[in-house]
C-alpha cells in the first residue's frame, strides 16, 4: 500500500518550529501582525505573521477567508445560519461571524463540497 504523506506547515515561535498538519487546522485569527493558528484537540499557536501572508501559504480551495480577521478551513464547518450575515459554526463549537459582502463568496465555494441537502 502507497503512503502519501499530509501537508505540513511550519510556525516558528520565539521557541520551537512547530510541524502541524494542515488539516488540523481549524481556523487563523489576525491580531493586526500576529495570526493564531486553531487546532484540532484545542492546541492554539501564535506566531508573528500577518493574515495576508498565512492565507497566501494555504490553499484557497480548502481556506476561506469569511471575514477579515478569520480564515477557516471548510472541512472544519459544521454548519451555517441562513439568517442575516450569516454564522459559520465550527466543528470545535467556535461561532464565526460571516461579513457580509463575503456571504455570497462563502456559499459559492461551499458549493463545490459534495453534499446531499433535503
Amino acid at each position: 500500500m502507497l503512503h502519501t504523506p499530509k501537508e505540513k506547515l511550519v510556525l516558528s515561535t520565539r521557541d520551537f518550529y512547530h510541524l502541524i498538519e494542515i488539516e488540523n487546522i481549524i481556523y487563523c485569527k489576525s491580531d493586526n501582525s500576529y495570526t493564531t493558528f486553531y487546532l484540532n484537540g484545542g492546541e492554539e499557536i501564535k506566531v508573528s505573521v500577518s493574515m495576508k501572508n498565512v492565507e497566501q501559504k494555504l490553499d484557497s480551495s480548502t481556506f476561506i477567508r469569511p471575514h477579515q480577521s478569520y480564515l477557516v478551513n471548510i472541512h472544519h464547518i459544521k454548519s451555517i445560519q441562513k439568517s442575516s450575515g450569516g454564522d459559520l459554526l465550527l466543528d470545535n463549537g467556535k461561532t464565526i461571524t460571516v461579513s457580509t459582502r463575503k456571504k455570497s463568496e462563502i456559499l459559492h465555494l461551499l458549493g463545490d463540497i459534495k453534499r446531499i441537502q433535503v
